[in-house]
């Protein structure tokens, strides 16, 4: 059997080139994870350790292909006599990721979170608070007949020209801007039902922070109960009259919420658990106005649960407001510059895989912008994700073994990225506000109203 000693090394030098990453994703830490889920295996090429780092090099990369996951080992330098390379045909890699415990890549985003959370200190808070914030989006998958049953595509799409879209609810922290937690479920529950599954991450004087569909009645109460403190915007089916209510300064008042009326099986809880949340809930509204040269101005009005004006500002309550645009940027990056949002396996337990080590490459940036903000004295919000990925993957990708003597090494090359990523800073943009509306048009092709099985019988009239 040939010998991994020289490839692990060189794997080491580009993976590991700083101990925060050589700790999370150490061999001995992914064999342990796997010990712990039960899962036995042979000594071989592909063992846990490889796949995980090849799965994670997958991910990176940006064709995401089977075949350039399995390329990337071709670039780590020539073996020995006594080596030898792994089959270019990729499905040895497959079967690997198909044995692998998804509970392996759980542990090793749950330690690398808890790592992260550990960065946050009294200074680095909110006012003193654990800030998170909330978001839902979802990802696309191939149209498969067992991805169709665990995530049903949109009821409005045919049968056959449609594909299983999955739904996930992402719980961010504030400081660090890493995931916390996600909640994967189909497009059927509602957003809220699943954000409700993270609760148990909040504790008393925590502050969590989302849009509107975050504001009912019966979430800002149960959240108070806990000791939680919520801000988000007025829900749609509420409006604010700022004459009626108490006031505590311009635009800034407190008013007292009723229950409703009446149980309903929507609203989430029982009716034994409705009964018992208070008849009256006091709650302060902000009102925001954006206003842009030129253009008509724009009001909104942010409910929270946070009373004190002296010891939380109105100006503060705003000026958090506006920075719940960054759990939108956070899901771009993870989606769009990371590729989560074209998911390509092609059954629900790789699928799960795929999402988890998405999780666990984003913390693993998130983790590098943090470095490179620390020790450079940058603003974190303000460091570019896009450029930390662009520079990760260069680095990454670089054969360690082939480099010349005049080429960075090491910690060399670990402290020089950090330099580069301390100088990429996203421009102050304050208020901005981008429609959703792509300027490239579209090629001009038919969409597909029937599965394609019926224009291979009936041929394609419009293609003639």
């Amino acid at each position: 059997m040939a010998s991994l000693a020289r490839w692990r090394d060189s794997v080491k030098q580009n993976l590991a080139i700083d101990p925060t990453y050589g700790r999370v994703l150490s061999k001995e830490r992914i064999e342990s994870f796997c010990r712990g889920a039960g899962h036995r295996w042979r000594p071989s090429f592909w063992n846990p350790a490889v796949t995980v780092w090849t799965f994670l090099f997958q991910v990176l990369d940006g064709a995401k292909t089977l075949r350039s996951a399995v390329a990337t080992r071709l670039v780590q330098g020539p073996p020995s006599e006594s080596q030898a390379f792994p089959s270019a045909d990729p499905a040895a890699y497959c079967q690997a990721r198909r044995r692998l415990p998804i509970e392996t890549i759980l542990e090793l985003l749950n330690h690398l979170t808890q790592r992260l959370r550990g960065l946050v200190t009294p200074g680095t808070s909110w006012h003193g608070h654990r800030l998170f914030v909330v978001d839902g989006s979802g990802a696309s998958m191939p149209d498969t007949p067992a991805l169709q049953q665990a995530f049903p595509q949109p009821s409005g799409q045919k049968k056959g020209c449609g594909f299983p879209v999955a739904q996930f609810v992402a719980l961010f922290c504030w400081t660090t801007g890493a995931i916390v937690d996600v909640v994967i479920d189909s497009i059927i529950p509602h957003e809220i039902t699943l954000f409700r599954k993270l609760w148990h991450h909040f504790q008393p004087a925590d502050v969590v922070l989302g849009d509107r569909a975050y504001g009912s009645y019966v979430d800002l109460a149960r959240l108070r109960q806990r000791g939680v403190f919520a801000v988000c915007r007025l829900h749609q089916r509420r409006s604010a009259d700022f004459h009626a209510g108490r006031r505590l300064g311009h635009d800034d008042q407190l008013v007292d919420w009723s229950r409703p009326e009446q149980w309903i099986p929507s609203c989430g809880i029982d009716r034994e658990e409705f009964e018992q949340l208070p008849e009256t809930l006091t709650v302060r509204q902000v009102r925001i106005t954006q206003g842009t040269a030129g253009f008509r101005s724009r009001t909104l009005v942010v409910v929270t649960t946070l009373l004190d004006p002296i010891e939380i500002p109105a100006d503060e309550i705003r000026a958090l407001y506006r920075d719940r645009w960054t759990v939108e940027l956070n899901l771009r990056s993870l989606k769009t510059q990371l590729g989560m949002d074209l998911l390509r396996g092609h059954s629900p337990d790789i699928v799960r895989k795929e999402i988890a080590m998405h999780l666990l490459a984003y913390n693993l940036i998130r983790l590098l912008m943090w470095q490179a903000a620390r020790e450079h004295g940058r603003d974190l919000h303000r460091l570019s994700f896009t450029g930390t990925l662009h520079r990760l993957r260069a680095a990454w990708s670089t054969p360690t073994r082939s480099r010349r003597p005049d080429q960075l090494e090491g910690r060399d090359l670990m402290e020089h990225l950090l330099v580069w990523i301390a100088g990429d800073l996203v421009p102050h943009r304050p208020n901005r506000f981008e429609p959703r509306r792509r300027k490239r048009r579209p090629k001009q092709f038919s969409l597909l109203q029937q599965p394609r099985s019926y224009y291979h019988q009936h041929g394609d009239q419009l293609a003639r």
